[in-house]
């Protein structure tokens, strides 16, 4: 009987213990909570999209939280010369929007012309809400409207590229995707992204329409190119010698690195956009080992 008793009075108290632990932990979420914000730290428009890009804003509170008018000012101070102009370059839904628990939009939508005139950037700012809500620290955006009328425009975009190795044909080929986009301030360059693996790191590429050509300086920087594991990648012209040991499956030597900087990776471009360009040396510069040399064929998409 007595073991019965102390059963039931423990079973008694470990109810009581876990009622009390599950009201400690309910988690009571009010009004002083809420917060508006953007979604994102910056958007980039095509000029020619024709039609509205939205830019996101959030209301980050309980559902059913009385939504809030959220206002908008535009800003471009330290712009420069790229500033946009509203009703110029570009118009703007509203300079409100009611924002409930979640996510809405404003739109923007680029205006088109025919003239070349540069990327247009603004800041859209938010300026207050009616309820008074938190702003969050992301309360502003900027806003990129690309100019279409590029001279470069035929080689601006996204391109899936087909890398064909040299260390192993076939087996070791490779595809990429790669973004083109203008560099500020140089009409005949290009910043390329996603090389190997989907590097983020960008590296500049040299334009001359005249001659239909494309060259890249060598030992420019792809960051992680092959992943975390493989280090930081760097892309050299494949010189004779660098094929050699990629072949031998050995290790390069500084003095072979330094040849290969001196010489640029060239290749063609054509007006439908296409590139060809090869000896394309990707090196992991931890392991001063040579991933792979590639041909590649860059198809805009």
């Amino acid at each position: 009987m007595k073991k019965q008793y102390i059963k039931s009075f423990l079973t008694v108290v470990a109810i009581i213990f876990l009622a009390s632990a599950c009201k400690k932990e309910l988690i009571m979420f009010d009004s002083s909570m809420n917060v508006v914000g953007f979604n994102s730290t910056d958007y980039a428009i095509r000029e020619n999209l024709n039609g509205p890009a939205p830019i996101e804003i959030y209301l980050g509170a309980a559902l059913g939280t009385e939504a809030t008018e959220v206002t908008f000012v535009v800003d471009t101070a330290g712009l420069g010369a790229s500033a946009a102009k509203e009703g110029i370059d570009y118009t703007l839904s509203s300079n409100s929007v009611s924002v409930g628990a979640g996510i809405s939009t404003v739109s923007v939508t680029p205006v088109d012309n025919d003239v070349f005139t540069g990327n247009k950037k603004f800041y859209l700012v938010i300026a207050s809400n009616s309820k008074n809500y938190q702003i969050s620290a992301q309360k502003r955006v900027l806003v990129t409207i690309n100019d279409d009328e590029h001279p470069l425009k035929q080689w601006l975009g996204a391109y899936t590229v087909s890398a064909a190795s040299y260390g192993s044909p076939g087996a070791w080929d490779e595809t990429w995707n790669i973004v083109t986009a203008p560099v500020e301030g140089h009409l005949n360059q290009l910043s390329i992204t996603g090389l190997g693996n989907g590097s983020t790191v960008p590296i500049i590429a040299t334009i001359d329409k005249d001659a239909m050509t494309i060259s890249i300086e060598s030992a420019q920087l792809l960051g992680e190119a092959y992943g975390p594991d493989n280090g930081v990648v760097k892309l050299y012209y494949g010189t004779d010698e660098i094929m050699d040991q990629l072949l031998l499956g050995e290790e390069l030597t500084s003095d072979m690195l330094s040849a290969a900087a001196t010489h640029k990776i060239t290749g063609t471009i054509e007006a439908n956009g296409t590139i060809h360009l090869d000896k394309m040396g990707m090196v992991l510069t931890d392991y001063d080992w040579c991933w792979d040399i590639f041909n590649t064929t860059w198809v805009l998409q």
